[in-house]
């Protein structure tokens, strides 16, 4: 049987992932403008769009974290959220658990997903190697599900996702607050053990003040999810 919000997916055999797929502009407000653009134009231009950010704790209160993939056009191999990605035009949260099948194997239905906010988020990359120039402009929504799979248990896209973390909540929030060498244990997308020390050098720096935020929400809700109220944020 099988724990809530962990299904595994039946005949899943990955994704179709493109780099043009095409994203409704918001305004600064989170308000769709109408306008409709590829993925590489709307990271040229700066424009607001609309992200999917899913964290994955278990009943222990370890949460996952993934490595990028190296071949990711932003934030190549660095340590990021369980589980991410875009909201295409027309899509809705009903859409966007796909995230989490295509990147780590994990078939999510909204009833079981926690909301915890909605972040803006403002990144700037400048690329000097390839000379790319990027500004990430995202309201992410944020949530949160309880999976108490072993590490083992998730399959990971290559194209998507390096290697799967597990680190105690506590101990992510120092990481991420402080920086400092953390051990972590993981399982990569070859289906290796691929344990790791994290180094400062890992996080994505334009992203820790959202990161933090959403670990904070992360850990009041897992502490107590029937107590917990989210801010004052809903998702459009």
């Amino acid at each position: 049987r099988e724990s809530p919000g962990c299904r595994a997916p039946r005949g899943y055999d990955g994704a179709m992932h493109d780099a043009d797929e095409p994203l409704a502009v918001l305004d600064a407000e989170g308000m769709p403008t109408g306008e409709v653009k590829p993925r590489s134009e709307v990271h040229r231009d700066g424009d607001w769009h609309r992200a999917f950010h899913l964290w994955i704790v278990n009943a222990d209160g370890y949460v996952l974290l993934q490595r990028r993939s190296r071949s990711k056009d932003l934030a190549g191999g660095k340590v990021d959220v369980s589980v991410a990605g875009h909201l295409r035009v027309g899509e809705t949260i009903l859409d966007a658990v796909r995230e989490a099948e295509e990147e780590v194997g994990l078939v999510v239905r909204p009833g079981d997903l926690a909301f915890l906010g909605t972040i803006a988020s403002e990144r700037v990359y400048s690329q000097d190697a390839d000379g790319i120039d990027a500004i990430d402009r995202e309201h992410q929504d944020v949530y949160a599900v309880r999976c108490d799979w072993p590490l083992e248990r998730y399959t990971l896209d290559c194209g998507e996702v390096d290697v799967l973390y597990e680190i105690p909540l506590a101990a992510a929030l120092r990481y991420f607050r402080d920086g400092g060498h953390v051990p972590v244990a993981g399982h990569d997308c070859m289906d290796r053990v691929n344990n790791a020390l994290l180094v400062p050098h890992d996080r994505i720096e334009q992203a820790l003040e959202g990161t933090l935020r959403s670990l904070a929400w992360l850990q009041a809700w897992h502490a107590d999810p029937d107590a917990w109220t989210h801010p004052d944020e809903s998702p459009a």
